[in-house]
């Protein structure tokens, strides 16, 4: 294992561990469903890189696998869906509305993630898009996601999500590939850059309005991956052309430090007005 696969054991390490003290309810459910959201994600992202060919990952840069994909990415996929749940549920969301937002929330992380991967050489893309990352490919963490949450809002058997979130994220894919980014050209980095921030500004505005409380935990569970990927832009984001990447990066930054900053005097759970 060598130095990058240690770190991400660590991060995820550090979040199962406070994930589980904060738990409520048996603790094997947690586990359960980090379990089969890791089975799932390996059954969607092999069949997709076998039957698409969009992207691979590095081989120099990852140790143990499981067939076409790293063993600790299917680690990681429960970190982040599992994080989206977690921040539905603090904001008491309704159940049908789920697997739009889970989708939605899993999109924002990953359209922080994959740049910073990419430009570290994690994994590569085959297809063109600002960052070396076609939009289609940052769109599929989501419609997987979709398909995780159909099957917690339906409340079916936690078993049907290696089924049904594979096939709820292939039939996104196809769909919007052949219905729109088959036929759209490329957005400019520099155009990219520029949406972060309009984006950022946006839901800073957002949170200054509806000022959402007790989010402590979710925000804070979300530091050590946060960190660890903007260790990896720092590393490896000294290029000069990666400029607009290191824009669109930090533009991540404000909204979650601004939830940061509520919570720390806000009705968080465990603060004296809670």
């Amino acid at each position: 294992m060598n130095t990058l696969e240690l770190v991400c054991v660590v991060v995820v390490a550090i979040w199962f561990v406070f994930r589980s003290l904060a738990h409520e309810g048996p603790r094997r459910d947690l586990y359960l469903r980090a379990l089969l959201i890791a089975v799932s994600a390996w059954v969607a992202e092999d069949s997709a890189i076998r039957l698409y060919g969009f992207y691979f990952y590095a081989e120099d840069r990852w140790t143990i696998w499981v067939d076409k994909v790293p063993l600790l990415i299917l680690l990681i996929w429960p970190v982040v869906v599992t994080a989206a749940i977690d921040l539905l549920e603090a904001l008491a969301v309704r159940p049908a509305r789920w697997p739009l937002l889970m989708g939605a929330l899993v999109v924002a992380d990953a359209f922080f993630i994959e740049p910073a991967a990419v430009d570290a050489g994690l994994w590569t893309w085959t297809e063109q898009g600002p960052f070396s990352i076609p939009t289609i490919g940052i769109l599929g963490w989501g419609f997987f996601a979709v398909g995780v949450g159909v099957v917690l809002w339906r409340r079916w058997s936690l078993l049907a999500m290696v089924v049904v979130a594979p096939l709820v994220c292939h039939a996104l894919l196809l769909l919007t590939w052949w219905g729109a980014f088959r036929w759209l050209a490329p957005i400019p980095e520099v155009a990219m850059a520029v949406f972060g921030w309009i984006a950022a500004v946006v839901v800073l505005s957002a949170i200054s309005w509806f000022r959402p409380r007790g989010l402590r935990r979710q925000v804070l569970l979300r530091v050590p991956a946060a960190v660890f990927f903007f260790g990896l832009l720092w590393q490896y984001g000294q290029d000069p052309d990666d400029g607009p990447l290191v824009v669109w990066c930090l533009a991540f930054a404000p909204p979650w430090l601004s939830l940061m900053a509520l919570s720390s005097w806000s009705g968080a759970p465990g603060s004296p007005s809670a």
